[in-house]
C-alpha cells in the first residue's frame, strides 16, 4: 500500500531527541550524514534536516541555493521576455542536500511524498512569508538520476547531462575502483512550470 504525506510525521531533526543510530538507507554517505553531520550543519546554519516518522523511516535536508540559467534556458523558463529579466543572472532556490529512505521502505512512495512536502514548503515561502523562490535544486546521486527525471527534474545546462549507457557504466566502475569521483549532476524543478509531481 503506498504511503501518503498524511501518513508521515515530518519534524525538525534534534539530535538530543531523535536516536538515529539504527537508521540505514543502504547508502553509507547518507547514513553518515544523518548520524554525524546533520546536527553540525544545523548549528552552523548551513542546512536544516527534517526526519520522517512512521517510525524513523526517512530524512530530508534542505538549504538555500541559487542557480544560474544560460540565456536560452532563461527564455524558456520565463513566460514573457521582459526587459528587466535580462539583468537577472541568478534565480533563488531551495536545495535538497540529502534524502535518505530506509532500505525496507524504498519504493513505497516516501521519496515522492518528500518532494511534494518540499514543493509545499517553497510555495509557503512565496505566499505566506514573501520570500521569493523559483526552483528546487539538487545534486543527484547517480543511481537516482532517472528517478528525478521521472519527477520532472531537468539537468542544469551549465553542468551538462549525466553520463548514459556505456559512459555511465564506465564512470560507475571507475568510481568503484577509486579512480574517479562520483558524478552528481545538478538538476532543477521549476515551481511554476514543471508538471505536478504525483
Amino acid at each position: 500500500m503506498p504511503i501518503s504525506l498524511s501518513d508521515l510525521e515530518i519534524v525538525s531533526f534534534d539530535s538530543a531527541q531523535h536516536d538515529v543510530s539504527a537508521f540505514d538507507c543502504d547508502d553509507d554517505d547518507l547514513n553518515d550524514f544523518l548520524k554525524n553531520d546533520a546536527a553540525k550543519f544545523q548549528a552552523d546554519h548551513l542546512s536544516h534536516t527534517r526526519v520522517v516518522f512512521l517510525k524513523l523511516v526517512a530524512y530530508i535536508t534542505l538549504l538555500a541555493d541559487c542557480i544560474i540559467l544560460q540565456t536560452g534556458e532563461k527564455k524558456k523558463t520565463l513566460r514573457e521576455a521582459r526587459a528587466h529579466h535580462q539583468s537577472v543572472y541568478t534565480f533563488p532556490a531551495v536545495k535538497i542536500g540529502r534524502v535518505g529512505v530506509k532500505k525496507d521502505l524504498q519504493k513505497s512512495g516516501i521519496g515522492t511524498q518528500l518532494l511534494i512536502y518540499t514543493i509545499g514548503l517553497v510555495v509557503r515561502m512565496n505566499r505566506e512569508l514573501n520570500i521569493a523562490c523559483r526552483f528546487i535544486t539538487l545534486d543527484a546521486y547517480p543511481k537516482s538520476v532517472s528517478w528525478y527525471e521521472k519527477k520532472h527534474f531537468k539537468f542544469n545546462k551549465h553542468y551538462g547531462r549525466a553520463p548514459r549507457g556505456w559512459a555511465a557504466a564506465s564512470t560507475f566502475f571507475r568510481a568503484l575502483m577509486g579512480r574517479e569521483k562520483k558524478v552528481h549532476p545538478s538538476m532543477r524543478y521549476d515551481i511554476l512550470r514543471s508538471p505536478k509531481i504525483e
